[in-house]
């Protein structure tokens, strides 16, 4: 069954669910991933499943996918996530793919429908959210409601510390220093931890939901879910899903590539960032162990860049 790490959303069916248990098992017994990996790929399952409006039994599930609505469901995909969401989701749906075909789901294997992509390392530029399209997002949503309240505090987060939807997840109401105005965010992805300035606009926000739109319960995580049963953000795919909801609702269209989630935020913030502060402060800003992860963000500084070539030899001035 899924780890204790992962929560299923309240709306996955029952069977679903029970298929999504085994799918957890056989990753763990025969494939001998790590739990951290069997939930990301969970994760990325349940986006599959809500493509095709979650069948309400494995049997139906089995009539709606074939290697057309495959091939659909990654083209579309790909049209609105980044190169590493699509990575992430090819490798999910081949796992997928033959653990249906292992269990009898299927009568063939489908999984080399799924492309491999490789990345390459620093191999290209982080597209990000744009300033026009974050400043949409802060302005357009209305704090008339207690979704209203949670959503832009959240994308307020996002947009001034670039940090992880997973850190926003896992913030709790003692990682808030209001005495001395620092916020304190978990470490993620192996990771350091990230200790900022609390940004009067950001404690205000978060006053204003902590105060006045916060369920009243025993949980300690800052976010919470809108509905009864209260508790904590089930999964990155809630707040992924909250962000393009509101893009949506605002009309924004987005440049091609730019993820529609929330690392859309961290890609704009390192971009503002780079060459603006000591490299190792833009490190320790995104929560880098490696200084080498942070270097992909060097790339986006073409003036910079020019700056620093060489001039070839011969070549005009």
């Amino acid at each position: 069954m899924p780890s204790a790490l992962f929560r299923l959303p309240d709306d996955i069916p029952s069977s679903l669910r029970t298929l999504i248990e085994l799918f957890c098992s056989d990753a763990l017994r025969v494939r001998c991933v790590a739990d951290e990996t069997v939930n990301a790929e969970i994760l990325y399952l349940i986006r599959f499943f809500r493509h095709f409006g979650l069948p309400y039994s494995s049997e139906e599930l089995v009539r709606v996918i074939s290697p057309s609505s495959i091939s659909a469901f990654l083209v579309e995909y790909a049209e609105s996530n980044s190169s590493g969401s699509v990575r992430w989701m090819q490798v999910s749906l081949r796992s997928f793919l033959r653990f249906a075909y292992r269990s009898a789901l299927f009568d063939r294997d489908l999984s080399a429908l799924v492309p491999v992509r490789s990345i390459r390392r620093l191999g290209t530029v982080p597209r990000s959210l744009p300033d026009e399209c974050i400043a949409r997002l802060r302005s357009g949503i209305e704090r008339s409601s207690p979704a209203g309240v949670r959503d832009l505090a959240i994308i307020c987060l996002l947009a001034i510390y670039g940090v992880r939807g997973v850190q926003l997840r896992h913030l709790r109401l003692n990682d808030i220093d209001w005495r001395n105005e620092r916020i304190h965010f978990p470490a993620a992805k192996s990771g350091r931890p990230i200790e900022q300035h609390l940004m009067p606009e950001a404690g205000s926000l978060l006053s204003g939901y902590i105060r006045f739109a916060r369920p009243e319960t025993g949980f300690t995580e800052v976010f919470l879910t809108l509905h009864e049963p209260f508790g904590p953000l089930p999964g990155a795919s809630y707040l992924s899903g909250m962000v393009k909801r509101r893009i949506k609702q605002l009309g924004l269209v987005l440049p091609d590539g730019v993820s529609h989630g929330t690392h859309g935020f961290r890609h704009a913030f390192a971009s503002r960032m780079v060459g603006k502060i000591p490299f190792k402060d833009l490190v320790d800003q995104l929560g880098h162990r490696d200084p080498a992860s942070t270097l992909i963000y060097s790339k986006v500084d073409l003036d910079g860049l020019r700056q620093a070539a060489l001039p070839w030899p011969g070549g005009g001035q």
